[in-house]
């Protein structure tokens, strides 16, 4: 039987909006148990793509809505350091996003980029686009500089948005916002801004996955415990995204760490299987109307 949770806004210290609409998350199903450490979601045509993070196999998967792998797609010379998140641009193009960077201290980092029509295919040779951060000086910084991991970046328009997870000790809530071209190559991601979450803790503050919606021009954020929404999201204009942050729980802390829009007001959420914290489950999550 499945379950499904009301959530309501939850005020705390931050900087953040708080609505009154309701949130609803419906588990969909149990996930494969190959993908014990669901990373990333996208939706190509019926499929929801996924693929696992660090130390895994350079393989993306199409699910059903089911939680079954139906397709794989194996990637050559694209090792798995860690895949952390994955995108899609207005074109069908994936990116997957090779950008986790636990202890600050890989200077090099990397996107490949799958073309239009990559789920009909069995193996593939991506494109690559190799980055470093603009501001990154040393590696790993000292610890009140730990700014520099990623688990979630999203596609808008023809650039590349990078919100990086926020591991500074005294912690700071901050996840700062960067762009790049999606033109594979050598590039230097640029700071656009920051968005300060909260300071309640990385359960909570924490940006673990990302994604946006064009055509409302709403971006999504999530952490292991929250789902942010930042409506009319413009990166040409950083100072108007404090305005437009909400703030919604989510029922327990769980290893989220995969979002994508299934519409402007839906979404599909996946979440690791993780021995203490539970999971490994397929999510709906909308905006409940009743």
């Amino acid at each position: 039987m499945f379950r499904s949770f009301v959530i309501t806004a939850l005020l705390f210290c931050s900087p953040v909006n708080f609505s009154q609409e309701k949130i609803a998350m419906k588990k969909l199903a149990d996930l494969d148990e190959k993908l014990h450490e669901t990373s990333g979601l996208a939706v190509v045509d019926d499929y929801i793509i996924t693929q696992n993070d660090s130390g895994n196999k350079s393989e993306i998967y199409a699910i059903n809505k089911k939680g079954e792998i139906e397709r794989t797609i194996e990637l050559e010379d694209a090792p798995n350091k860690d895949w952390e998140d994955l995108a899609l641009d207005n074109q069908g193009r994936l990116y997957i996003g090779d950008v986790g960077n636990n202890y600050n201290s890989r200077e090099w980092l990397k996107i490949y980029v799958l073309p239009k029509g990559f789920v009909d295919e069995k193996k593939i040779v991506p494109q690559e686009i190799k980055f470093r951060y603009e501001d990154q000086k040393d590696f790993p910084p000292d610890e009140d500089q730990l700014y520099f991991d990623c688990e979630g970046f999203m596609c808008a328009g023809d650039k590349i948005y990078i919100f990086t997870k926020c591991r500074t000790k005294p912690f700071t809530g901050i996840s700062r916002v960067y762009e790049l071209s999606q033109n594979p190559g050598i590039q230097i991601a640029k700071r656009i801004g920051e968005i300060n979450l909260c300071k309640t803790g990385w359960q909570f503050c924490s940006v673990t996955a990302a994604d946006y919606h064009e055509a409302s021009k709403t971006l999504v954020l999530l952490t292991y415990s929250r789902m942010y929404l930042v409506k009319d999201f413009l990166p040409s204009n950083p100072e108007k995204w404090k305005g437009n942050l909400k703030s919604y729980q989510l029922p327990v802390i769980r290893q989220r760490e995969a979002i994508c829009f299934k519409s402007a007001n839906e979404w599909y959420m996946t979440d690791e299987n993780h021995r203490a914290l539970g999971g490994g489950n397929l999510y709906r999550v909308y905006f409940d109307t009743e």
